[in-house]
């Protein structure tokens, strides 16, 4: 991975002195990330419908995840110099509109071919969006509060996401007559055009930070943000595998109702997901007044805790175990967004922030959560037949990434030395 050239006020510049007045970034940036997810993860609860429609199998289902998570991370390093130039504010309600005008577009698409593009050009607005989010949030929080701002602005996160999956369920159960896929896509596009023009009054940080003398190379390819990456890209192919297809592990291999289903995601999202991101944000703030690298260790336990619970939870022979267990596991791998941010920041001097943000979304983002959803359909296509849970067996994959993304996590815990300045 090479740097850019080094130019040591270059992240300062994506963040301008503060103007007085404006929204409040942390509870608008959360209810953006809400949006984000939404838009996002409502395709992966549409797979039955889409696939039923358009006569697609789990492998190109699976591509429709791929090739929006590969435009997401592509340009999410892409969008450092647009930020530099324009500031955050501009990047976020541009990265807004494009993403919502795409989720339009893919509710019309006539084919599977524009489907497929809809969904690469909402990955162009969303990537524009989460570097520039997540180091604004890191500069304007007190610096033993970041885990706390971290996990509030995911809760949107958590609970987009699977609200997303959940509405889309209902979509095809109870709302089936009278909505559809297209019909949840269009619904899931409009408010984001609203919210980019809320956006532009949104009140911007100051940064304080003298300018580091190291380039920013010396930071991106030091040997804890190298583990941080590694287990980064391996918690996202686990969670990419477990968003894409946990909507379709319910309908199709647990036999349960559609609306069921939905509405079982939509409260594990509340309670467990969303509890999880807000538990390990406060965790990782309390674990680093204590001990070093206390964000990346809370993330590394919660991992290796997370992996037993998981792979019960795949076999439980009743529907009841299944649920309990798998609800369980949801906290325990939610934590890891509370506190991830955080860990990322503490990296760097606060001048590269943006840099190493972008960076680590679009490594994680590409290696991990782009190749997820593909790979689990299609190791699932080919088991088809020769095991009676051919989705859960594949879904095992998932929990050996969680495996090594928590003891890697644990590794970049003992490597953390104080921010320099």
């Amino acid at each position: 991975m090479s740097a850019p050239a080094a130019a040591p006020a270059a992240d300062v510049a994506a963040l301008p002195i503060v103007q007085r007045g404006g929204v409040a970034p942390l509870p608008l940036l959360t209810v953006i990330n809400f949006v984000n997810y939404f838009d996002r993860q409502i395709m992966y609860g549409l797979f039955p419908l889409v696939g039923r429609d358009l006569q697609l199998s789990d492998t190109a289902l699976g591509a429709l995840g791929f090739a929006n998570l590969l435009v997401f991370a592509a340009t999410s390093v892409a969008s450092g110099p647009i930020v530099r130039r324009y500031g955050p504010r501009v990047v976020i309600a541009g990265g807004l509109a494009i993403w919502s005008l795409a989720t339009l577009g893919s509710a019309a698409a006539p084919s599977y071919t524009v489907l497929l593009a809809m969904r690469a050009l909402v990955g162009v607005g969303e990537g524009a969006f989460g570097p520039s989010a997540n180091a604004l949030l890191c500069a304007d929080a007190p610096s033993d509060r970041r885990g706390r701002a971290m996990g509030i602005f995911n809760l949107g996160m958590a609970l987009g996401g699977a609200g997303g999956g959940a509405f889309a369920l209902l979509a095809g159960g109870v709302l089936a007559p009278y909505l559809g896929w297209r019909g949840a896509l269009l619904i899931a596009g409009v408010p984001g055009l609203g919210l980019a023009l809320l956006s532009l009054r949104m009140r911007v940080p100051a940064e304080i930070s003298a300018p580091p003398q190291l380039p920013a190379r010396r930071y991106l390819l030091s040997a804890g943000f190298l583990v941080c990456l590694a287990g980064g890209t391996l918690a996202n192919f686990g969670a990419g595998a477990l968003i894409s297809w946990m909507p379709t592990l319910l309908v199709r291999e647990r036999h349960m109702n559609s609306s069921l289903a939905g509405a079982y995601l939509g409260l594990c999202a509340i309670v467990c997901g969303a509890g999880g991101v807000l538990a390990g944000g406060y965790a990782g703030d309390a674990t680093s007044r204590r001990v070093r690298g206390g964000h990346a260790l809370v993330v590394g336990v919660s991992f290796l805790a997370s992996v037993p619970v998981g792979l019960l939870a795949l076999w439980a022979p009743s529907l009841p175990a299944f649920l309990a267990l798998t609800a369980v596991a949801a906290f325990l791998f939610s934590v890891y967004n509370g506190p991830i941010a955080a860990a990322v920041d503490d990296l760097a001097p606060r001048a590269y922030a943006t840099t190493l943000q972008a960076h680590f979304l679009l490594v994680v983002t590409l290696c991990g959560n782009t190749p997820a959803s593909l790979a689990i359909g299609r190791l699932s296509d080919r088991l088809q037949g020769r095991v009676g849970s051919p989705l859960a067996l594949a879904l095992v994959a998932a929990m050996a990434a969680f495996l090594m993304a928590g003891g890697l996590f644990v590794v970049m815990s003992r490597l953390h030395r104080p921010r320099e300045p």
